[in-house]
């Protein structure tokens, strides 16, 4: 899958690959020596595109590779925008005119635009060619003999977290006190079993130091006992032996050959008959539980095992019967945190009154983070001074101020960051995207990840269930936290650690993934993704470079919003919750030739322009929450929109049966302020998805009954397609009510697709069953019916 992906580590190789295939296709009619240099470059990009996909799992390449690496990601990205500049040019030529006039002028200007355009993509690939050329003669003029390479091996920071001291650590005595009383309790039928406790949570919480005092605590409390790291790639031999050495007291590290069997098959035999207690630090895996648990023997001598995880999955399946617990870590409150800041910095647990204020704001950035905690405390450990604490305040993040203790904490988040597929990394850098503290719409944040190309499925998989997919696969490896979780297991949105925002900004900022603008400074390398806090220098924003920018959002007023001419590269605005948001803004949005996602949600806009209709590669368009009230006729030109969000109040254009792409109207259409051409045409939407309706009128006259008998059969249409998540809401007067229960059927049929029903107030005690004319073939389809409020 990481191949086919737009992302950090590959740049637009991968997307970039399939365009350069695509143009070998005989629709694109290049001249022939052309098809010879795109064969050539293909062949290039794709022996560079494996070099990236390799030095993708390094943690930490030298210089010369990361260079190298960097210079090859920017040059995917440029080459892409010339070929999508191309395609454009074919996309559109093969696309506009369908009237006699414009056809037939369409037709002459194409013979003479054939000729201009096939020159220039002959001479954008001859300036490509010479491009990779010279990456690739640079990398060869420079390279290093990689025989006189010194290897530093760094010792894991994790390992210090073993051998605290009690004296130092704040805030761990309540945890470590109701862990020791669960697994020492002696009442219950639970006092002899076999008892199991995860702890669970993000790198830099404390997992080891809690689990380590734990097992320090109740050691006397058993017949033999085992502490055992685990890294993301365990060598099985070397830590069932380092378990067999503890419990026994003897050394077994170079015990011969044996094989993982035979060892496991020792602890057993050892373990059958004794109190045991055996603490299985940083697993990152199922498979690697399931084998170590082989040599864990189910006696009934009340032993205990614990484990540390940063994954939700993995802490669960350690403790998988009703006598175990998952125990989730949490970062420290603000007293402790203050505490042991203060400790560290003062030795005594306040600070002087200058300095108040930019702990205030230090201890605020950490979070409670532990880790974090005592990585800034150790840069101020020796600066008392209060300009040393603005300065330490206002740079404070990854990419400065450096010591061996911020290492240390990039260390360890850099541990969940490449444990992830690189699929899952474009996603989790993504959130830099979004402010501190933000709470991120998850349907928002999914929909951005598809149309930036980081969800790539198979034939027929819809990529919204694979963002969720995603999204929740970030959740249980404790990289993002969960917000609004509802009945069914799915949050609302999520939101980001700051320590864990910092390492992603860090990162991003590394390979010029997402860029940020702080102290009036331009930035060094080409924007390919600008995100406006609202507290940028507007002069600044001005005079930024956006030709090369594929995502921009933006948050706050929207006075600060950047000039958007000649972004012609964009592919993602969002400008949601942007106070001020009016018509002007997006006067000129027919210009984004390239836009992919379009939001302006929770605006002021009351009018889209016609251009809109230009927009052909445009997916994603949500305009609700807003003062829309009409949608201009050029949206049914869209024929690539996937997603549709409006206010439930918008009038539709009549012909939308050609936008066969659309899988999802957002919000309730309101049928009967539509027109009857609207009603029939919503049958013809092939690939609709998720439909909701609401039904509200006064009166059943002629114009009523005639969308009604319309709606059933667009309705029915779409059933038998691919329709399967349909939402309505009645809203009738009490006479129509009245009318329903005096005997005239109502005229839904049964709908396989039906989801939800919603009543809204009216004379509804006593609704006969009559009032279908065919009831629901699967009952359990409907999700709600429910008595609503209609607004």
């Amino acid at each position: 899958m990481a191949e086919l992906l737009v992302g950090a580590s590959t740049g637009a190789l991968g997307s970039l690959l399939r365009k350069l295939a695509a143009m070998l296709r005989d629709e694109y009619k290049l001249l022939k020596n052309v098809c010879g240099d795109i064969k050539f470059l293909k062949g290039e990009l794709e022996a560079m595109h494996a070099f990236l996909l390799d030095m993708a799992d390094v943690q930490e390449p030298d210089r010369q590779a990361k260079l190298r690496a960097d210079a090859v990601r920017e040059l995917s990205y440029d080459i892409e925008d010339k070929i999508d500049k191309f395609m454009l040019l074919v996309d559109h030529e093969s696309s506009v005119g369908s009237d006699g006039f414009r056809e037939l002028f369409s037709k002459t200007m194409k013979k003479i635009a054939d000729l201009k355009t096939r020159h220039k993509i002959t001479k954008d690939v001859k300036d490509i060619k010479s491009q990779i050329k010279e990456v690739t003669e640079r990398h060869a003029r420079y390279k290093i003999d990689e025989s006189s390479r010194t290897i530093n091996r760094k010792v894991d920071p994790q390992l210090c977290a073993v051998y605290k001291n009690g004296s130092e650590l704040v805030g761990i005595d309540g945890p470590r006190d109701e862990l020791a009383k669960w697994l020492c309790d002696k009442e219950g039928e639970s006092a002899h079993r076999l008892k199991a406790v995860s702890i669970v949570g993000y790198g830099g919480l404390g997992k080891t130091t809690l689990a380590k005092q734990v097992y320090d605590n109740l050691g006397a409390n058993f017949e033999c006992r085992a502490f055992v790291s685990i890294s993301r790639s365990p060598d099985m031999m070397k830590i069932l032996n380092s378990i067999l050495s503890q419990l026994c007291n003897q050394d077994y590290a170079h015990a011969g050959t044996q094989d993982p069997q035979h060892i496991i098959d020792q602890i057993r035999d050892f373990l059958k008959d004794k109190r045991y207690f055996i603490i299985i630090d940083d697993l990152w895996d199922i498979p690697t539980w399931r084998i170590l648990e082989c040599a864990f023997a189910k006696n009934s001598c009340g032993s205990s095992i614990m484990t540390t995880t940063r994954k939700v999955d993995v802490a669960k399946s350690c403790c998988s019967s009703q006598w175990n617990l998952v125990y989730e870590i949490k970062p420290r409150g603000d007293s402790d945190s203050r505490k042991l800041f203060f400790k560290r910095i003062f030795d005594q647990e306040n600070c002087p009154p200058n300095l108040k204020e930019a702990s205030g704001y230090i201890l605020k950035k950490c979070g409670g983070l532990p880790l974090a905690i005592n990585a800034i405390s150790s840069l101020l450990v020796t600066r008392k001074r209060k300009e040393d604490w603005e300065r330490v305040r206002c740079s404070i993040g990854f990419a400065q101020g450096r010591n061996s203790d911020i290492d240390a904490m990039n260390y360890i988040l850099s541990l969940s960051y490449f444990d992830l597929p690189l699929y899952l990394r474009n996603c989790l850098l993504y959130l830099t995207m979004f402010p501190e503290d933000y709470e991120i719409r998850r349907q928002r944040l999914i929909h951005r990840w598809i149309v930036e190309g980081f969800i790539h499925g198979e034939d027929g998989e819809d990529l919204v269930e694979l963002g969720e997919m995603y999204f929740h696969e970030l959740i249980n490896r404790s990289l993002i936290q969960p917000v609004d979780t509802n009945y069914d297991g799915k949050a609302w949105g999520c939101r980001v650690h700051n320590t864990v925002l910092d390492f992603l900004i860090y990162k991003s900022t590394e390979e010029n993934f997402s860029t940020f603008l702080s102290n009036h400074s331009k930035p060094d390398s080409k924007i390919r993704r600008l995100s406006l806090m609202g507290n940028e220098d507007q002069g600044s924003v001005e005079q930024l470079d956006l030709s090369h920018a594929r995502s921009i959002g933006a948050f706050g007023n929207a006075q600060g919003l950047p000039s958007l001419a000649k972004s012609n590269a964009l592919r993602v605005l969002d400008l949601e919750n942007c106070r001020g948001l009016t018509n002007h803004h997006v006067r000129d949005i027919g210009r984004l030739l390239q836009l992919r996602y379009l939001n302006i949600k929770r605006s002021c806009i009351s009018e889209l322009p016609k251009q809109i209709g230009d927009l052909m590669y445009l997916e994603i368009l949500d305009i609700s929450s807003s003062d829309l009230v009409e949608l201009p006729e050029s949206v049914t030109r869209l024929k690539r929109l996937a997603r549709l969000f409006v206010p439930g109040c918008t009038k539709f254009p009549d012909c939308i049966g050609n936008m066969d792409k659309l899988q999802e109207f957002g919000n309730y259409i309101d049928i009967f302020k539509q027109s009857v051409k609207f009603v029939e045409e919503l049958g013809k939407l092939i690939s609709l998805m998720k439909l909701n309706v609401r039904l509200e009128y006064d009166d059943f006259d002629k114009a009523t009954y005639k969308k009604k008998e319309m709606i059933v059969s667009s309705l029915c249409k779409l059933d038998r397609l691919k329709l399967h998540n349909l939402s309505i809401e009645f809203c009738l007067g009490e006479k129509d009510s009245g009318t329903l229960i005096a005997g005239h059927p109502f005229f839904f049929p049964a709908l396989k697709s039906i989801r939800k029903i919603i009543l809204c107030p009216g004379n509804y005690l006593g609704l006969p069953n009559g009032c279908f004319t065919c009831q629901p073939r699967k009952v359990d389809c409907l999700w709600r019916v429910s008595r609503a409020t209609c607004c």
